[in-house]
Order: C-alpha cells, then structure tokens, then sequence
C-alpha cells in the first residue's frame, strides 16, 4: 500500500498525526498492510526567511495576542503529550523557513531514511527548539539517518532537490491540499488531519479490502496557513 504523506516540519498535528498512524497500523496487527510511505513538502509559512524570529513574537502577530496564543501553543501541547510526545514550547522555538529541511528530506527520501530524519526534524523543533534553517540543526538530523555531514552541506550549498521539491509543493496544490497532515492512500483516497489511531486503522482496513474507506475524506486536527486547529 502506498502512503504519501504531505506534511511541514513545523506543523504540531503533522507530528501527532505520523505517530497515531504509525498507531493505526499497529492495531491491525497481523494484518496490517505492507506499507511504502513517501514523505513530502508543504509550507506552510511561505513567507517566512532564514533570520530567526520568536515563535511567540511571530505568533502573536498573527493571532492577535499573547493571550490567544498561549492558548494555542498550550492546547497543542497537551494534545501531543497525550500521544506520548514530549513536545515543549517553552524551549525558545523560532519562525523560519522550512525549504532547507524539505530539501532534506528529499535527500533523505533517496537514501531510504526518510522515517528517521523527519522524527529528528520534529524533535529537533518540537522538543529541542532548535532552528530548522540552521545548517548544523540539519546535519545533526540527517545524521540520524546516516547522511554525512559533507553529503548535507553540498546540498545546502547548491540547488539540488529545489526543483523536485517546487514540484511537489505544485502538486500539492494540483490536489487541493491546504492543510496539513494529508496522507493520500494508492493515489486515490485522501484522509486530512490527525485523525484518531482508531480511525487510520478502520481506513486502511477498509482501503486494504479494496472498498471505499468510511471517512477517509473526513478533516482532523491539523495546520494551514491561516494557523492550527486546537
């Protein structure tokens, strides 16, 4: 079965979302599909450079207030420590753009280590507050997987992978997608948002079986451009 997955690194529920259904499959147990999964980009800040500006600051500019972003950035994270994830926003999390890491993770995607470098990219953000246009704060994740420094600093000294990356964010929008996670299931049925473990495995069983997956449309919590759902 093939998995491909539209997601940015700094999306909270993207996090929560590849871990509940990483859940999912494993409720199926022993009949659980061979899965192939795909990783790719989605930005949701476009905008956003490589000076670091505050999560908070940038936050607050864009919801109003400190008030209601504390709300957010609370809620969030229970959400997620509820899933076993020991997300933390009080680690000094800055606004920058993501293209370096996508570009990564394309290169990643090459080498097969795609699970292993988006979990370190994740924490790296989510639990370490590390900034993810920070050359040092890829190498450190590529690592993860078994990418070498040097493989890593090539990379980001030149282009390659941007006009892959550029093709898939057209795709994305080719697709409709506007929030993120979006997990696209054999290139036919899409599910949207963290959906609960429950509900992955209840799609994947039903999309195994080759029947129309109940739901599987159906929007959980996720992120847009316009912020993330609480």
């Amino acid at each position: 079965m093939k998995i491909d997955i539209w997601s940015d690194v700094v999306c909270p529920w993207c996090w929560i979302g590849k871990h509940r259904f990483q859940q999912g499959l494993a409720l199926l147990g022993e009949d659980a599909p061979e899965v192939e999964v795909h990783w790719h980009p989605f930005l949701l800040d476009p905008d956003a450079g490589t000076t670091p500006v505050p999560l908070r600051e940038a936050y607050v500019a864009k919801f109003g207030s400190a008030e209601r972003t504390q709300q957010i950035l609370t809620q969030t994270q229970t959400a997620a420590r509820a899933e076993g994830l020991p997300m933390d926003f009080d680690q000094g999390q800055v606004r920058v753009t993501t293209l370096p890491a996508h570009r990564l993770m394309w290169l990643a995607g090459r080498e097969g280590v795609q699970a292993a470098v988006g979990e370190a990219l994740f924490r790296a953000h989510f639990v370490e507050g590390r900034n993810l246009a920070d050359p040092q704060t890829l190498i450190a994740a590529g690592a993860t997987g078994g990418l070498s420094a040097e493989r890593i600093t090539a990379l980001l000294a030149g282009e390659e992978g941007l006009e892959e990356i550029q093709a898939q964010l057209a795709q994305a929008q080719a697709l409709g997608i506007q929030s993120v996670p979006t997990f696209v299931i054999n290139d036919q049925y899409a599910i949207q948002g963290a959906q609960p473990a429950e509900a992955f495995a209840q799609a994947l069983r039903q999309i195994a079986a080759e029947g129309p997956p109940a739901g599987a449309a159906g929007h959980g919590d996720g992120c847009g451009p316009d912020g993330c759902e609480v």
